[in-house]
């Protein structure tokens, strides 16, 4: 009985052996699992954390404030999601350290377009210290980047405090076939920076968008996108759409998407003009009865042309000085002969198109009873004034006006379709940011469609200041196909 008895204890203290090991083991996997949800809520909250940080620390660099400013905002969108600034680690690598960067995106610039955001916290475990584990590091990591997008740009008015900067008024309709899903970008901070007055006819974005080619048959619209607060005016008349077309304020600035194109240099050849009246050379440019040949190249004083039909062969013509005007009872075409020059860059094919650079303190100007000709020839089936920019592939992307950007002297441009007007080609005049704020001075334009004709742009508008106006219509057909490369900010990682 006392050997049963011995045995029976012998066989409990297994028992107990067995069982406090197995709760040991039941306990450490319970506190696996509760210590594992803990931290996966937990780096949950700290990726959610670290990819708010990081887009607002890129929005800072997007809009120019600087690193010191986004590394500011990035920690405090950090501590808004519920950590403390020195859980927070803000740097700025290099894309070509970021196997996630490389091969995917394309940044604007060799610096300041990264920025990445590690939140870490260090999480008590619970259950797990009876296995030894006292604390668990939790670590996110983000990273959002300014890149480059391939898109077509409309307008672009890039004053960044202008009063006005965008305005419009007259009875005529301004309309947008085609591009990208903004439609026009309003860059001024100002609170009065969208100026609609009260008759001032309509805005159609209705067929804007990428679903349209251009033609106004297929868009559903697209946004007006305005950088400082303010209500659009309740006597706006804009036709948005189906999708997506909405006012959108305030918006982020799109920045000069040009400004690294280089201007051209002066040319060595001076510019020319010869009359012709009724001969086998004349027929050959594409004129009617009598007309003035213009040859590309480097014109001192300027071009004016008044009572004349003016043939522009392709080329640069670089202007140093009283502008370009087209003034009364006068008409300009393209010609169809071959071009003079090249491109200094080695493009050849300027057959269509011309690039004029206006170096100098005149203005550009169209006036509204230049092209009232009835006759039509080369690329301009309707009548009128018709020229056609730089080549899509040349390094002017196909620049038709370009303002030097350094002209420190507020110029005042004008365009008007008073007998019809054709405008093939981006129209770029601008002085940069810095330029500005500098010392004042920057570039407007005044496009109107007047009486008697109807304006066509077949490209972007990209001014500092832009006013839009007349009595008749106002068109531009946007190709759907990327043309410049945009600065779009998202999360690489």
């Amino acid at each position: 009985m006392r050997h049963r008895a011995k045995k029976r204890k012998g066989e409990e203290g297994s028992a107990i052996v067995l069982v406090t090991f197995a709760l040991v083991v039941v306990i450490g996997m319970t506190g696996l699992a509760v210590d594992a949800g803990q931290m996966y809520v937990t780096k949950q909250r700290a990726q959610a954390a670290a990819d708010a940080a990081a887009q607002a620390g890129v929005m800072d660099l997007y809009n120019g404030n600087g690193t010191t400013t986004a590394s500011s905002s990035a920690v405090s969108y950090a501590v808004l999601n519920g950590f403390i600034a020195s859980e927070v680690t803000v740097d700025y690598p290099s894309c070509s350290s970021l196997p996630s960067c490389n091969g995917h995106i394309t940044l604007p610039g060799n610096t300041g377009n990264l920025i990445r955001v590690v939140v870490q916290r260090t999480v008590n475990t619970m259950f797990m210290r009876v296995l030894g584990r006292n604390s668990a590091t939790v670590s996110a990591t983000a990273i959002a980047a300014i890149s480059l997008t391939p898109s077509p740009l409309p307008i672009d008015v890039l004053h960044p405090t202008l009063s006005g900067s965008f305005s419009k008024n007259g009875s005529n309709t301004v309309t947008i076939c085609g591009g990208p899903a903004r439609a026009i970008q309003v860059n001024s901070t100002s609170t009065s920076s969208i100026s609609i007055s009260g008759n001032s006819g309509t805005i159609d974005l209705s067929h804007a968008g990428p679903l349209d080619s251009g033609n106004c048959t297929t868009g559903t619209g697209a946004d007006l996108a305005n950088s400082g607060v303010q209500a659009l005016p309740s006597h706006a008349n804009v036709l948005w759409g189906t999708k997506p077309g909405a006012y959108v304020d305030p918006a982020s600035p799109i920045a000069d998407p040009l400004i690294n194109v280089v201007a051209p240099s002066k040319p060595a050849v001076n510019g020319a003009s010869v009359s012709y009246t009724t001969t086998a050379t004349e027929q050959a440019h594409g004129c009617p009865a009598a007309c003035t040949v213009y040859s590309p190249g480097y014109w001192q004083n300027g071009i004016q042309v008044k009572n004349d039909f003016a043939v522009f062969r392709p080329g640069i013509y670089w202007i140093d000085s009283k502008g370009f005007v087209l003034d009364a009872n006068s008409t300009a075409r393209m010609a169809t002969q071959a071009p003079d020059n090249t491109d200094p860059t080695g493009i050849t094919n300027w057959t269509l198109g011309m690039l004029i650079y206006n170096n100098g303190n005149g203005i550009l100007s169209i006036a509204s009873n230049s092209g009232k000709s009835a006759s039509t020839n080369f690329n301009c089936p309707n009548g009128g004034n018709c020229l056609v920019g730089s080549p899509q592939n040349s390094s002017y992307d196909g620049i038709l006006f370009f303002q030097n950007r350094a002209t420190a002297t507020s110029l005042s441009h004008s365009f008007s379709g008073g007998g019809g007007l054709s405008l093939t080609g981006t129209i770029y005049l601008t002085h940069t940011v810095a330029g500005i704020n500098s010392d004042g001075t920057y570039q407007s334009l005044t496009l109107s469609g007047n009486s008697g004709g109807a304006t066509k742009v077949q490209g972007e508008i990209i001014v500092d200041a832009l006013s839009l106006g007349g009595s008749s219509g106002i068109t531009m057909n946007l190709i759907g196909t990327p043309t410049f490369s945009v600065r779009q900010v998202a999360l690489v990682q």
